[in-house]
């Protein structure tokens, strides 16, 4: 009696081969590297930054992770578990964020006490005027406006490394970070005249 062995064995080729694209490894869906919301900052004695963590794919595709934080110099500048960074006293240090086996680094250069700029300042809108015109900040600060009852906006100036424009609102506060030195002219469209400045230094 004769079997179909030739059906037998090509039926079995079939099956395994089947399997063959079922899953297959890659890193798109890890992360690649990590990207921080500032990558150098000068401080006075006291001062803290916010920093986080961006874990993006190879893609270029935010994804999911828990930064784990550290600082090259403690003595010089601590950074918590939420990113939060504190000078301590003059010097350099290295911020670390790690996600996944990558890691995110920023330099935070600490002067002594009133020797950095401020990374906070407000502008504010009495009547149809900035005031004040002119805000000088650090690297990595950030700029509140606040709006009042009248309708306004806040358009940069088309320079590398400025913020994204402000529509026109009222009755709100709208915070803008600056990561690049210059200076930074803006203007509201809806008064003309209405202009000011902000420096990063």
């Amino acid at each position: 009696m004769r079997f179909p062995y030739p059906v037998v064995l090509s039926a079995l080729v079939v099956a395994c081969s089947g399997g063959g694209d079922s899953t297959a490894p890659g890193d798109t869906a890890g992360v690649a590297s990590v990207s921080l919301n500032v990558t150098s900052a000068q401080l006075g004695v006291g001062q803290t930054l916010q920093l986080s963590a961006t874990p993006l794919t190879s893609t270029g595709t935010v994804t999911s992770g828990t930064a784990s934080w550290s600082s090259s110099a403690p003595a010089v500048a601590t950074v918590s578990s939420t990113g939060l960074v504190s000078a301590v006293a003059a010097g350099v240090s290295t911020i670390s964020a790690a996600v996944g086996g990558r890691t995110g680094t920023a330099t935070v250069t600490v002067s002594a006490a009133g020797g950095a700029y401020p990374l906070a300042a407000e502008v504010t809108m009495p009547g149809n005027t900035f005031s004040p015109f002119l805000t000088t900040i650090g690297v990595g600060g950030t700029v509140t406006f606040r709006f009042g009852s009248v309708d306004h906006n806040v358009l940069f100036a088309a320079i590398t490394g400025r913020p994204a424009d402000i529509q026109i609102t009222r009755n709100v506060n709208v915070a803008r970070t600056f990561n690049a030195r210059g200076l930074f002219p803006y203007d509201c469209s809806v008064h003309p005249g209405m202009s000011g400045q902000v420096e990063v230094k």
